[in-house]
């Protein structure tokens, strides 16, 4: 059974779908990007930065989908604030970020 993510909900998962630009092709997309453990973080109500519990993974693969996973307890906010970060000195794809608004 796929959950309903739509309202994201205090305290239960939530995926979304998300594409990535491309940091050497200015408004290009960037395809099959590489995703490695500290790109993405997570801060709850303004709180530290942690990583996601689950690396997202480019899904379809070869495509320009990115599927980013947050658990129930990284849901457990009234706010929820996903950054994207290529940690590499040559950066691959441009820095993204998301603030997530939950409800009861």
């Amino acid at each position: 059974m796929v959950a309903p993510y739509n309202p994201p909900s205090k305290s239960e998962d939530f995926v979304m779908r998300i594409a990535l630009t491309d940091a050497a092709l200015s408004g290009g997309l960037r395809v099959n990007p590489t995703i490695a453990a500290g790109d993405f973080k997570v801060s709850k109500d303004g709180g530290a930065l942690a990583d996601l519990a689950t690396l997202p993974v480019v899904e379809p693969a070869g495509s320009i989908w990115v599927k980013v996973e947050l658990s129930a307890l990284e849901m457990t906010a009234d706010t929820v604030a996903v950054q994207a970060i290529d940690q590499t000195a040559t950066k691959e794809w441009a820095d993204w970020a998301v603030c997530i608004l939950t409800t009861a």
